[in-house]
This record gives structure tokens, C-alpha cells and sequence, in this order.
């Protein structure tokens, strides 16, 4: 018999683990969808917020470190996290905002973001 279909306290333990990670999933995955608008298993979101506006995903093929580093015009820093938690770089010369993101995706990958006319 499986022990999740097993009565007594082995099973109710197990149900209930089931149960919590499911929820737990579920209301991430809502949350992800509802403020960031960005599934739980994609790694591109659409749009990031940051230094008080947005950028947007360019359509842009994925580019290198060495292109995000020539495109952003010098080195680059991580400034913060994306929802699904990889790490989001610009590149700072003075205090204005950047005018791009990068939110690394793979090893040596980058994801453009560029900031949007408001």
C-alpha cells in the first residue's frame, strides 16, 4: 500500500505535506503572476521595476557577457534580484537610472531590458 493512501499518523503526515506544498506553489506562483506578471518557471519576465520606472524585455536575441558589458558601456553590477530570483546587472557611471538592464539567464547568457518612455 502507498503511504500516502495508508491510514494512521505516517499517512496524515505525508497528506499533509502534500497538501502544504501544493498550496505553497500555488500561492507563488499567484503572486509571481499577479505583481510581476511573469510565471514561476520562466526566467524572462516582461517588464521589471526598477529605479522608479520599468523596463521592458527588448526583442533582442540573448547576447554574452562581453555584449551586455559593450551594449551597457562598461562593467556590470548586480542591483538586484528578479522575481524568479536570478540576478539583474547594470551598469552605473553616474547616479542617474541606466538605460539598460541585464538579467543573467545562463551561464554566460543576459536577457536585454530596456527603459521604457514614460
Amino acid at each position: 500500500m502507498s503511504p500516502i493512501l495508508a491510514s494512521g499518523r505516517a499517512g496524515n503526515f505525508l497528506r499533509s505535506l502534500l497538501i502544504i506544498a501544493v498550496l505553497v506553489l500555488t500561492m507563488r506562483t499567484v503572486y509571481l503572476l499577479w505583481f510581476f506578471h511573469t510565471p514561476a518557471w520562466t526566467s524572462r519576465p516582461h517588464d521589471i521595476r526598477y529605479c522608479g520606472g520599468w523596463y521592458e524585455r527588448a526583442d533582442t536575441p540573448d547576447v554574452t557577457g562581453s555584449q551586455a558589458r559593450r551594449t551597457a558601456g562598461g562593467d556590470l553590477k548586480a542591483v538586484m534580484r528578479s522575481p524568479v530570483l536570478r540576478p539583474i546587472t547594470a551598469h552605473h557611471p553616474s547616479s542617474a537610472c541606466p538605460q539598460y538592464l541585464f538579467a543573467k539567464v545562463g551561464k554566460d547568457v543576459y536577457v536585454t531590458y530596456r527603459a521604457t518612455d514614460d
